[in-house]
C-alpha cells in the first residue's frame, strides 16, 4: 500500500489574493512553463494522477490561514470541502482538518465539528506566525489526542512574507514531551532544520517526519535526500518514523507523483557515501516509507 501522508486540495473558489501570490512565487522560483499545474489542486485531477502513480490513499490537509492572510475561504469552508471530498471518495481519501490553535474556545469547537464529519487529524501551519509549544493550546492538543487524531506540524521554510522562526523542529520537541501518547508529524524533516528535525525524531519515538516538499532537491541532488534519511536510520535504527508525502500539487512541475514515487523505489546510496560507510536502503526502508509507516498510523 502507497500512502502519501501530506497533500493539499484546491480550486479557484477557495483561492484568495494571498494564496495566490504564494502559488505565483513558486512559479517564479522553479520557472513553472505552465502555472495551471499549481492552480489546478481538484480532486478529479488528484484522482488521476494517483491512479498513474499506484498511490492507494492520500491524506488531504485543509488549511486555516485566516489569521495571517486574506483567505479565499474561511477555516470552516475549508473543513466542510475537505470532509465531502472525504465523503464522497473514503475508500482513497483521509482528511485532516486545519486550525489555527491561536482561536481558543473556537479551535476546540471546531475539532469536535471536524470529527462529527469524519476528518482524522489535525493540521497545524505554523508558518501563519505561532509557535507550537506554546501551552495555551494544550487543550486543543489534548482533545485531539482523545480523538485519536494525528497532529501534524508545518516545519522547515515557507513562502515569501512569512517569518521561519516559527517553523523549527526544536519546537514540536517540547510538544512531544509533553504528549508522549501523541502521534505527532513534522512535515518536511524540518527542511532546511534537517539535522534538528533528526534529533527531534530520534528522541521522540511518537513523532515522525514526512518527505513532502523534498522533489526539487531530490530531482537537483538525489544524495542530500539519502544524507538526511540515513542520518536518521543511523540513529533510530530504523526508518519506522519516516512517511512518504509529496505537498500535492505544489512541485507537480518539478516531479510528477508518479516520478516521486518512483524515485522513492529505486533510492540507493550514492557509492561515495556507501565508501563512507553508509548502508545502502533496503526494501524493506522503501516499502515503510511508501505506506507501511502510514498505514500503522491509521490503523489499515
Amino acid at each position: 500500500m502507497i500512502i502519501d501522508a501530506h497533500s493539499h486540495i484546491w480550486e479557484a473558489k477557495l483561492m484568495s489574493p494571498d494564496m495566490e501570490k504564494i502559488i505565483s512565487d513558486v512559479v517564479e522560483r522553479f520557472k513553472v512553463q505552465d502555472p495551471e499545474q499549481l492552480r489546478n489542486g481538484t480532486i478529479d485531477r488528484l484522482l488521476g494522477e494517483m491512479d498513474e502513480a499506484g498511490i492507494d490513499k492520500t491524506v488531504l490537509l485543509a488549511l486555516d490561514a485566516g489569521l495571517a492572510f486574506r483567505a479565499g475561504a474561511t477555516m470552516r469552508e475549508y473543513n466542510d470541502y475537505v470532509a465531502a471530498i472525504v465523503k464522497a471518495h473514503p475508500d482513497r481519501i483521509i482528511g485532516f482538518c486545519g486550525i489555527d490553535p491561536r482561536r481558543g474556545k473556537e479551535a476546540l469547537g471546531e475539532l469536535e465539528r471536524c470529527a462529527e464529519m469524519g476528518l482524522r487529524g489535525l493540521k497545524l501551519w505554523t508558518l501563519t506566525g505561532f509557535y507550537p509549544d506554546d501551552e495555551s493550546y494544550y487543550p486543543l492538543y489534548e482533545r485531539t489526542i482523545e480523538l485519536g487524531f494525528p497532529m501534524l506540524f508545518h516545519t522547515g521554510s515557507g513562502p515569501p512574507r512569512t517569518y521561519l522562526k516559527f517553523n523549527r523542529p526544536v519546537y514540536v520537541d517540547k510538544v512531544a514531551v509533553d504528549f508522549p501518547e501523541a502521534t505527532i508529524i513534522m512535515a518536511h524533516i524540518g527542511q532546511p532544520w534537517v539535522e534538528e528535525a533528526a534529533a527531534v525524531v530520534t528522541k521522540n519515538p511518537n513523532v515522525y517526519v514526512d518527505i513532502s516538499a523534498w522533489e526539487p532537491t531530490f530531482k537537483a541532488a538525489p544524495f542530500v535526500l539519502c544524507q538526511a534519511l540515513a542520518q536518521i536510520k543511523g540513529a533510530t535504527g530504523s526508518l519506522r518514523q519516516v512517511l512518504f508525502g509529496s505537498d500535492w500539487p505544489l512541485f507537480t512541475p518539478v516531479l510528477s507523483l508518479k516520478e516521486w514515487v518512483d524515485g522513492i523505489r529505486d533510492l540507493a546510496i550514492p557509492p561515495p557515501m556507501q565508501m563512507m560507510g553508509f548502508k545502502d536502503f533496503t526494501e524493506e526502508d522503501k516499502r515503510m516509507i511508501l505506506g507501511e509507516n502510514a498505514a500503522g498510523i491509521f490503523g489499515l
